[in-house]
Parts: structure tokens; C-alpha cells; sequence
């Protein structure tokens, strides 16, 4: 294994460790490196596409952050001045790799990269936590905040009231956001941190008063010297902000798109919010097979939310999964039925697995409704904050945080008491895409699923080389329904593998 240590902001060094000594050749890359016996274990390292005691399509897929425990011996004390503290391993990379003692450095296979939460003394050992690259997309997305240090009336960055409040931004399109007012002097308001495409709206107290767009702003400075008529507002795009022409006498909303319709996809989103955090590993093609599944236009308001939680919801809108491989690269895919493909598919049977059970997972009634929400306002408007002209209509509707599109089918043949209703969030902005994720999630949540545990699973197996959440495999067994000479195919939605001992034990998911 391979962890990265530094001992200043540009200054880093590789410590190399093994569970025997090991040493590369002159001719190697790295040449002539040594790594060190003294591993001792290797913690089951467990990566999942639920959240615990979570699966199939009825819940919303998310990611969760894997964790594991490398040991280090260190009885001699020689490891005590590395991690001592000087020299900071903290959420830096180990990569652990996998060769055989006397086999050749251009032989190994990388099983894992990943992340050190933390490297600690234990006695006469060394303990390293480590955890997946979602560790790095768990705190909140953008630090940037107000500071409070307006000279009125000049000034974009808020009074008092604002010190210290993060700053929005959008990505996509969103309706009806509430945004804060960054000069109460000259009614300036800021919408998004990120350059915005258009300004599609601006009220003030419901749809029924709607501000008149002027022209756009050029610059800060101008839109600070010039003063919109009133009755209308004017755009300074590139800050994401707007000025009002006359202080609003109810609550002011807006709509606003960030993106391009071609960048306002799922996986386009992805792509954005994980590249806005540093991380380049990602599957290209995986973007482009999920852009093909659903190219529906979506939209999200980050303000403090952490990146994990904007990417949850933009991937269970379409009904993704996103997650890192084994090799830290950064995956996403639609969440679908397993079905076999034509290759061959890794086979799961007794002689390459300890026990296998079927595990309750709530799938066993099918669903006969489906309710996806949809066209989210983000800030619904009270009682209270309506305009004298608002109809009933308008009321209703921008009172409300969603609008829902509804699938409905019963079960047929029909034995069941209460066939259940699924409901789900989602940043979809149109009512078409919505009804056409409802229906598809119909279809997959209708039937009885089944959850398998399957444990001491052989990853010695050539058979399931590399094998990881998300993959297909062919179930064959001798109880439960199953066969065993025609397997089952079913989906590996989670993970617990233990490297050294070459085992895992996986939950399976599908029909």
C-alpha cells in the first residue's frame, strides 16, 4: 500500500508499506522502491448504494461513505516520527495494491484508492482510517458567506444581517427562490454566486405582479450608479444578481436559470458539482450513457448544503446511482431492473460462497401508485405575503412546495391487503419528465423484489476479479426459488470486502 503524506502545503512524500517486504526492480516504476512488512490487517472496507437497511428503486439511492481500518505493526517504535503528527496524512490518498511476493511491480493490480481520515499511535501499533472519495463530497459544497461590510449604499456584501450567512448558488434552472438582499440601500439582490444564463422572473407577492425585465447590467459598477425604473428590475448576469426598481411590499421571488438545457441534466450536474469540488476522475462515458437514459432539464439552489446532499437529489431525480469505483473513479448510472445482457456474468453459487439468505426488504408488496414531486418552489409564499390581486389559483399553487405526477396501476393478478404508494422528490422542472420517471418507476417497483445476503463470497475467484457495487452477477442456488444450473440475475448493491483474506459479503437485489 501507498499513503501520501505531507509536511507542508507543496511538500509530500509516499510511505510504502506491505503485508511482507517487498521491493521493486531498478527498472520499475518506482524503481527500486521498498515497502516495508509491517501490515497487519486490513479492515473490511464496505461501500454501499443505500443508505443502511435501504434497497431497491422504492427508496432513493444514495451513496454512502465506506470505511475501513489499515494496521500497522510498530513494535520497534520506527513508525512513531512518521506518524507523530508531523507530518499530516489527513484526507490524502492510500491506494492499496495487490502482487504476489515474488512476482514483478508491473503485476499489481490496484484493489482500492482512497482517503485517510486519520492516522494514529496505538501502542506497539499503528491504526489508519480510511474511507471512500465520497468522504471528500461530504462537507458543505461552497464556503463562501457574507461579509457583512457593506458602506452604504454602496456594496454587495451584505449588512450585518447577513454576516456570516452562506452565499446561494444555483445550477440548472429553479423557481420561486427567495434571494437575500445584498444592498438594502439600492434593493440589490443576489441569486447566485454562479454566472447566471437568464433571469426568467421576478415577483413580488405571487405570479399576478410580476416585475418588467429592463436590459442587463454590464458590470457591479454599473448596476451600483444605475437605478432600474420602478416596476421593473434589471440583471447584472455574471454576479447573479438583480435590482428592483421599487423595494417590495410582499415577498419577492424569482426564477432563474444557470445552465444551458444541455448542461442542466443529471449527469451533467453531477459532473458539475463534483468537478466544483476538485474531482476530475470521472467515467465519461458513464455521463454520456446517463445524458442518453434521461436528458430531462433539473435545477438545485445550494446554500451551506454539503455537495453529497445536491448530488442525492439530482440523482435520485432520474433514478441514479452515482458512487466511486475501487479506483476512485467517480461512476453513474441509472437504476434499472438486473437483467442479463447477453456476455457472461460473474456467477455467485455454494461453491464459491459460505451461506446465502433472503433478507426482508419491504419489496415484497408491489406498488400500485407512484408520485413523483416535481417543480420545486423554493420558497413557497405564506398566507400572509400575497399581493391584493393574487387569484385563488395563484395562491394555491405558489403556496406549495411541489407539483406532483401520479402513476397509477394495480397489481394484477391481486392477492395483496394494501398494495403500497411510492413517492419521491426529485429537481425535475417539467411536468412531462416527471410523468415519464413515474411510470418508469412503476415499472420497476410493481413486481416482488427480492434482497439475497451472500456472505464469504471468494473474490479469489478469477471469476469475480474486480467485482464491485452496481454490477450484474448470475445468482445460482439450490433453495429460494433459485436454480442451480440457470441462475438469477441480480444486482450487487452493496459491498463488505476484507483484502487480505480475499472474501466479501455482498447484498444482491432484483426479481
Amino acid at each position: 500500500m501507498e499513503l501520501t503524506g505531507y509536511t507542508d502545503a507543496s511538500t509530500s512524500a509516499v510511505y510504502r508499506y506491505a503485508t511482507r517486504g517487498y521491493t521493486t526492480a531498478p527498472t520499475d516504476t518506482p524503481a527500486s522502491a521498498h515497502y516495508d512488512g509491517r501490515v497487519l490487517g486490513i479492515g473490511s472496507v464496505s461501500r454501499s448504494m443505500f443508505a443502511a437497511g435501504q434497497s431497491g428503486a422504492r427508496s432513493n439511492p444514495r451513496s454512502e461513505v465506506g470505511v475501513g481500518v489499515i494496521t500497522l505493526a510498530n513494535p520497534d517504535g520506527a513508525l512513531d516520527s512518521v506518524f507523530d503528527g508531523s507530518i499530516s496524512f489527513r484526507e490524502r490518498q492510500v491506494c492499496i495494491y495487490a502482487v504476489e511476493h515474488d512476482a514483478a511491480y508491473s503485476t499489481a493490480e490496484l484493489q482500492l484508492r482512497a482517503r485517510i481520515s486519520q492516522a494514529a499511535l496505538r501502542g506497539d501499533t499503528v491504526e489508519i482510517s480510511i474511507k471512500d472519495r465520497l468522504y471528500e463530497l461530504s462537507s458543505q459544497h461552497s464556503t463562501a458567506t457574507y461579509g457583512g461590510t457593506n458602506a452604504l449604499p454602496d456594496g454587495t456584501d451584505g449588512g450585518p444581517e447577513l454576516a456570516g450567512k452562506p452565499k446561494p448558488a444555483v445550477y440548472g434552472k429553479v423557481f420561486s427562490i427567495s434571494p437575500p438582499c445584498v444592498n438594502t440601500s439600492k434593493q440589490i439582490y443576489q441569486l447566485s454566486t454562479r454566472a447566471l444564463a437568464s433571469v426568467d422572473g421576478v415577483y413580488d407577492g405571487g405570479s399576478s405582479t410580476e416585475l418588467t425585465a429592463g436590459s442587463t447590467y454590464a458590470d457591479e459598477a454599473t448596476m451600483l450608479s444605475t437605478a432600474p425604473s420602478a416596476g421593473t428590475y434589471r440583471a447584472w448576469l455574471a454576479g447573479g444578481m438583480i435590482r428592483v426598481g421599487t423595494a417590495p411590499v410582499f415577498q419577492l421571488t424569482a426564477d432563474c436559470t444557470a445552465d444551458s438545457a444541455g448542461n442542466s441534466t443529471a449527469a451533467q450536474l453531477l459532473r458539475a458539482l463534483a468537478g466544483a469540488r476538485g474531482i476530475t476522475d470521472i467515467d465519461a462515458a458513464d455521463v454520456v450513457a446517463l445524458d442518453a437514459a434521461n436528458d430531462a432539464v433539473l435545477g438545485v439552489l445550494i446554500s451551506g448544503e454539503t455537495t453529497l446532499d445536491a448530488m442525492d437529489m439530482l440523482a435520485r431525480s432520474v433514478g441514479a446511482w452515482y458512487g466511486f469505483d475501487r479506483e476512485g473513479i467517480l461512476r453513474m448510472h441509472r437504476y434499472e431492473l438486473p437483467s442479463a445482457v447477453g456476455a457472461a456474468l460473474p456467477v455467485i453459487a455454494q461453491w464459491n460462497t459460505m451461506t446465502l439468505e433472503n433478507v426482508p426488504n419491504g419489496e415484497d408488496v408491489p406498488t400500485e401508485t407512484v408520485r413523483v414531486k416535481y417543480a420545486r418552489y423554493w420558497s413557497p409564499i405564506p398566507a400572509g405575503s400575497f399581493a391584493g390581486s393574487a387569484s385563488d389559483a395563484e395562491r394555491a399553487d405558489l403556496s406549495q412546495e411541489w407539483r406532483v405526477a401520479e402513476f397509477t396501476r394495480a397489481p394484477s393478478p391481486n392477492p395483496y391487503s394494501r398494495p403500497l404508494v411510492a413517492e419521491r422528490e426529485t429537481l425535475l422542472t417539467a411536468e412531462a419528465d416527471a410523468s415519464a420517471e413515474a411510470e418508469r418507476l412503476h415499472g420497476i417497483t410493481a413486481g416482488v423484489r427480492r434482497t439475497f445476503a451472500a456472505t464469504g463470497v471468494s473474490t479469489a475467484d478469477p471469476l469475480l476479479a474486480g467485482l464491485d457495487i452496481d454490477q450484474m452477477i448470475e445468482l445460482r442456488w439450490s433453495r429460494y426459488g433459485l436454480g442451480e444450473s440457470t441462475g438469477t440475475t441480480m444486482l450487487v448493491i452493496e459491498m463488505t470486502e476484507d483484502m487480505i483474506q480475499q472474501r466479501a459479503d455482498l447484498l444482491l437485489w432484483g426479481s
